[in-house]
């Protein structure tokens, strides 16, 4: 969910060279007083096994691939490549049937969290294509390798590693069996592991969630997050704009900086959607085919880079959301 794109056909191309790497060479070693401090963490606050945990570590290697991947993560990629990649007509296509097969579901969790079921379909079609392809790298490696042998971002992923090790132990889970993107994201949704144990769901179904199998829980929990970081239902995720044919490049100091939507008309912007003058609002510029597209982002755009903070990430689930909803 975080930082990963999960597209099975990209996914592979990008990874296979960087494993079958690490596959040839020899096994590197952990830094063992790293994973030493981390397991005495874990006892002492979260009253796990000493042995176990070491049993589980000793059974792991690093993974060079992964630290590969995320310093080269499809968001990436130049915008029109990356929205070519993922807003296909294939997915499309999918997308319809998915959501005929769950459309009670999808309107019920519109009606309880106010969130459009085309774009909890267009999340989860991104993520997974459907929860067809939820990743294939062990779990406890790809989170150990970031915890421990990526120093940029390692506190970050010692914490998911422990709502790793958490969500497996409250769930009966065998850490060593679960596979997910490189990155540690998990299941349908692709929500990382503190994010799985915090808004993962049923209880709109009478389930207990699972992520890995339901389609129901992972509709149900994509509802929620967004709902809990701020969805407003039936406001507009962004709008289209032009700029005034009579106007000169805009500067930098107009795209990509919070402002309302006067200052955007004075600087040559122009847009029929209506927008109170107090409205919070962003503009982002895309590069299209024939020149620079113009969005004006809104609140509910914020809250989609709540799930990746990727604005191109975002604007292709916005996207993907709005061909779902106009050929459903």
């Amino acid at each position: 969910m975080r930082t990963s794109i999960r597209c099975i056909t990209i996914l592979v191309l990008l990874a296979w060279p960087c494993l079958m790497e690490a596959a040839r060479a020899a096994p590197p070693a952990w830094p063992v007083t790293r994973i030493s401090r981390f397991i005495d963490h874990m006892v002492v606050a979260h009253h796990f096994e000493r042995k176990q945990l070491v049993a589980w570590f000793g059974q792991i290697h690093p993974l060079p691939g992964v630290l590969k991947l995320m310093h080269h993560p499809l968001e990436a990629l130049p915008w029109n490549t990356y929205r070519q990649l993922l807003v296909t007509s294939a997915r499309i296509q999918a997308g319809k049937a998915w959501m005929t097969r769950h459309r009670e579901a999808l309107a019920q969790e519109e009606r309880h969290e106010g969130v459009p079921g085309s774009l909890i379909a267009a999340i989860i079609g991104i993520e997974t294509d459907y929860g067809q392809d939820i990743g294939n790298i062990p779990t406890l490696a790809s989170l150990a390798t970031l915890a421990f042998n990526d120093p940029s971002r390692s506190r970050f992923f010692r914490h998911e590693l422990s709502s790793f090790l958490r969500l497996c132990r409250s769930n009966h889970y065998n850490p060593l069996a679960i596979r997910g993107s490189y990155a540690g994201a998990l299941g349908i949704p692709q929500f990382m592991p503190t994010t799985y144990l915090r808004y993962a769901t049923g209880a709109l179904h009478g389930l207990h969630p699972n992520l890995f199998v339901s389609s129901r829980s992972a509709i149900d929990s994509v509802g929620r997050f967004l709902s809990a970081k701020g969805w407003f239902k039936g406001s507009p995720v962004a709008i289209e704009a032009a700029l005034a044919p009579d106007r000169g490049p805009l500067p930098d100091d107009v795209i990509g900086i919070p402002t309302h939507p006067p200052a955007l008309r004075r600087a040559g912007l122009l847009f029929t959607h209506r927008l109170g003058p107090d409205t919070p609002v962003s503009l982002i510029a895309l590069p299209g085919a024939f020149g620079t597209h113009y969005w004006i982002t809104l609140h509910n755009f914020q809250v989609l880079m709540a799930y990746n903070p990727s604005i191109d990430y975002s604007m292709a689930v916005f996207e993907l959301a709005f061909k779902l909803q106009a050929t459903h």
